[in-house]
């Protein structure tokens, strides 16, 4: 599965908890008398307990008001293939922090780039063509570090250049000393929260995101001493004890949710959960309706001829995926869902980690509605249905909000074991 950018670390660089005044709305606050200076952050980025990369973040300031820079920079392995992605975000905003311009850029291989405009009537986005409504006073989530910085704390409408412009409500309160919590409502009923570590001088020391995402400042040597480029399938998987029978035991925060391949029960470490394609879940059932089997299996040998695996590709989208034609686990079943719902076949997405000898790694597949059942559809492997080696965590729609809630869910699996019918009961 790919990895993505972190989601909601960017709302907490440069935030400073010491200020008593009472919080102002974004661009309501009179601009300052006097320029600020020109500012550099930079960090480093860490999932899995390795680094992958840094970010350098750059104010410049005018009488016309500020130009905020991020250039985020990936470098890693997924398994042989290396993977390298630059993110960069450039928000212009007036002196009292009103943003007028958001341009997002992405070179992963090809080049994506998106902007939006603010002007009296709003927001102005057109992603891959396609026209997009955001709110008129959602800021991006870049520039809410400088009004944290101005005001002490934020609440208001918040979109993500970096995943899609989806918008929601963010709030950034602090909890303890040199401590904030952040969290982000999104439209789509996803939440999504990072953790603020302030250092001595009221700028983040270290933000941790839901999905395992690390940001640590770090000095100019640090960011530029090069780093070794790890496979992140190995180091974002979780080892799997013990001799394989058909059950298998899981420790962690966990609520899976009842899609076709597996049956969970509560233990006293966890959950023991049963793995098998015939086991049908509990989703709520779809409309009834003609027997809709062969149409998904046609589905899935369309996105097999016309997508070639290949983890060293881009990010997949939810907007390209139709199109694609290489990728990852993430690829396929996004195409798969994307086909599948031309065909009005009710089809989720879901999230969660397959079985690979020893360990869990990352991986997405999809569930499908036959007409009478649920089924799991494995594209990236040709199953229909699929099971017996997928593990659930999160069921979700095929776009950026789903996306973001299913990564999150990644976190929450702590260990894995095979135990005996006895060690079950």
């Amino acid at each position: 599965m790919a990895v993505r950018r972190a989601v909601i670390v960017v709302l907490a660089a440069c935030a400073t908890s010491g200020d008593s005044r009472a919080p102002r709305a974004p661009g309501v606050a009179d601009a300052p008398a006097e320029v600020h200076s020109d500012q550099q952050r930079l960090y480093t980025i860490w999932l899995g307990g390795a680094q992958v990369g840094t970010a350098d973040e750059t104010e410049t300031w005018s009488r016309a008001g500020v130009v905020l820079r991020r250039v985020e920079s990936l470098h890693f392995l997924r398994g042989d293939a290396p993977v390298a992605i630059t993110t960069t975000i450039e928000i212009t905003a007036s002196p009292a922090l009103v943003p007028s311009r958001v341009t997002w850029t992405e070179r992963a291989g090809s080049v994506r780039q998106t902007t939006a405009v603010r002007d009296a009537r709003g927001w102005t986005v057109a992603l891959d063509g396609a026209p997009l409504a955001l709110p008129a006073d959602a800021m991006p989530a870049e520039l809410i570090p400088l009004v944290l910085r101005r005001d002490g704390q934020f609440s208001g409408a918040v979109f993500l250049p970096a995943r899609g412009f989806v918008a929601g409500h963010g709030r950034i309160d602090p909890v303890a000393p040199s401590r904030l919590v952040a969290r982000l409502a999104l439209d789509a009923g996803v939440m999504v929260e990072a953790t603020i570590d302030l250092d001595a001088d009221g700028a983040p020391a270290r933000v941790v995101d839901g999905e395992g995402v690390i940001a640590m400042r770090a000095t100019v040597a640090q960011a530029a001493a090069p780093f070794p480029p790890v496979d992140l399938i190995a180091a974002t998987s979780v080892p799997l004890t013990g001799r394989r029978t058909d059950r298998l035991a899981l420790a962690g925060d966990l609520a899976l949710p009842a899609v076709p391949g597996q049956s969970a029960r509560p233990a006293r470490s966890g959950l023991v959960l049963e793995l098998a394609a015939s086991l049908p879940g509990d989703l709520p059932p779809g409309p009834e309706g003609i027997d809709r089997s062969r149409d998904i299996t046609a589905v899935v040998a369309s996105v097999q001829s016309r997508i070639v695996p290949d983890l060293s590709a881009g990010i997949a989208t939810v907007r390209d995926a139709s199109s694609a034609t290489a990728g990852d686990c993430t690829t396929f079943a996004l195409a798969y869902a994307a086909l599948a719902h031309r065909l009005a076949i009710p089809t989720r997405v879901v999230t969660g980690l397959r079985i690979d000898g020893d360990r869990l790694i990352r991986h997405r597949w999809a569930v499908s509605w036959t007409g009478r059942a649920w089924i799991a559809v494995d594209a990236a492997f040709g199953a229909a249905p699929a099971g017996g080696e997928l593990i659930g965590l999160a069921v979700h729609d095929a776009d950026d909000a789903g996306l973001i809630a299913g990564e999150a869910a990644l976190t929450h699996v702590r260990s894995a074991a095979w135990i005996t019918h006895a060690a079950s009961r």
